[in-house]
């Protein structure tokens, strides 16, 4: 079983780390800047293709008043996200004569596999591009350098929210610094929030008054459902209120902990077998292309969502109702809703012999406005995200929505992992059993799936110890 966690990493990990950076947007190693993007584009078009999908920018440098260090630097993305990532570095090398990047960029089916070979063969680049969910299983095999020394060094540790290091920390040492990043949102339709006559929540509110809201906005003749979770019905709850002994298992100890999980069950109870079973407020469905898509087409008051759907939302509504984020809501009883966390970070190789020359780099991202603001994604640091001017930078002719709302998420979002045995009993476990109890409700019920979800996942558990 432990020869299958690649595989696994690739159908899951992957897929969902990637959410962050796709949408035909730039990865987390750089996004687009008015400085050199073009350049960048054009080496990286002009660039070879091997057989694994993967384009490289070497810059040619040359020694001019002193001895440069040459770096490599392996990231993830199609073809337009590599060409971004490509004038990220270009714009770098170009504002730095002692250190110049080559950039390594590899389709995403293929980039762990590429990774595992450079880490077999020791030709690791000296920096590469990480996720949250799925980094630490290449910490434990050493292939990371930790960082907290030149974190600290370089006064970068205040710079970015705790739950993003600790996300990304291993056995109490930092393995990446983050670029850009994400959690998991829940947006409201205006127009049925007012036909409903309810006031459009903008500050704090409790669970039960999201229940009460879902409930008066569902219209079974109009075939209106007060709010929609498709997948995130089964993700989101692993960790909903943010307190590990609320969590579905403990990852490092490889142990379930469905059972006598009475948060879990709580959450579970509320949207499955209440709002979806009972009140026919939400859709039982996994997925909203089952009923002909999801909030964009209007017939939703609520729907949770990743921060990188806004720009589609935007694009398909248009004028056709109004909308905006909407607070989290908190349970009287476990707390604030807290979501999953998306980041994608950079480390450095263990066995690099240019550390400091490749921490430069990734400082610079990190400091970087341009850098940081360009994305599908949030900025990490926080001189800009907390800057008032950054809540009103919208792009031109975009949504302006409360970007506010969406800080608070990350702020508040949960680590979480996918990575080998984890991915087998997020995919085979826990998404099979939800299913069954959203679809098949009259053959299982919720004490039985979370029993089934003990006992199946800690069986896979067992069989890594």
């Amino acid at each position: 079983m432990k020869k299958k966690w690649i595989a696994i990493l690739m159908a899951g990990a992957m897929t969902a780390s990637l959410l962050l950076s796709g949408c035909g947007s730039s990865g987390g190693g750089g996004a687009q800047t008015a400085e050199g993007s073009q350049t960048g584009q054009n080496q990286a078009q002009e660039s070879a293709q091997d057989g694994t999908g993967s384009a490289s920018q070497d810059t040619g440098a040359e020694e001019a008043d002193g001895e440069v260090t040459n770096i490599e630097y392996t990231f993830w993305g199609n073809q337009a996200e590599i060409d971004t990532i490509m004038g990220t570095i270009e714009a770098f090398n170009s504002s730095h004569t002692d250190i110049q990047v080559k950039g390594i960029g590899i389709d995403p089916s293929v980039y762990l596999q590429k990774l595992s070979a450079y880490a077999s063969s020791g030709t690791l680049p000296d920096i590469v591009q990480v996720a949250v969910d799925y980094g630490d299983e290449y910490t434990k095999k050493g292939m990371f350098a930790p960082l907290d020394e030149m974190i600290e060094g370089a006064g970068l540790k205040e710079l970015v929210g705790e739950n993003l290091w600790q996300g990304l920390s291993w056995e109490g040492s930092i393995y990446a610094v983050p670029l850009q990043a994400s959690a998991q949102l829940l947006v409201g339709n205006k127009t049925l929030f007012e036909e409903a006559g309810l006031t459009f929540p903008t500050g704090s509110w409790t669970e039960e008054e999201f229940r009460e809201a879902a409930v008066k906005m569902t219209d079974p003749e109009k075939k209106q459902y007060g709010v929609i979770f498709a997948g995130n019905v089964v993700n989101w709850a692993r960790a909903l209120y943010g307190n590990g002994e609320t969590h579905i298992y403990d990852w490092d100890a490889r142990t379930m902990n469905a059972t006598g999980n009475e948060a879990l069950k709580h959450i579970w109870d509320l949207w499955i077998n209440d709002l979806m079973l009972t009140q026919k407020a939400a859709p039982a469905v996994l997925n909203s292309k089952d009923i002909g898509g999801g909030f964009e087409t209007g017939k939703y008051g609520m729907s949770l969502i990743g921060y990188w759907d806004i720009a589609e939302i935007h694009k398909v509504v248009q004028d056709s109702f109004e909308w905006d984020l909407i607070p989290l809501p908190v349970n009287e009883q476990y707390g604030q809703w807290r979501t999953q966390m998306y980041a994608n970070a950079l480390s450095i190789s263990a066995t690099s012999d240019k550390k400091e020359a490749a921490f430069e780099y990734i400082r610079w991202t990190l400091e970087n406005r341009d850098i940081q603001t360009s994305s599908v994604s949030l900025p990490v640091n926080k001189n800009i995200s907390e800057d008032p001017a950054f809540l009103e930078e919208f792009a031109e002719g975009a949504k302006h929505y409360n970007k506010q709302l969406a800080l608070d998420a990350l702020a508040n979002s949960v680590a979480w992992r996918n990575t080998g045995v984890i991915a087998e009993i997020n995919n085979n476990v826990i998404q099979t059993e939800i299913e069954r109890l959203i679809l098949k409700p009259d053959s299982t019920d919720l004490d039985t799936v979370l029993e089934n979800m003990q006992t199946e996942g800690q069986k896979l558990f067992d069989a890594e110890k």
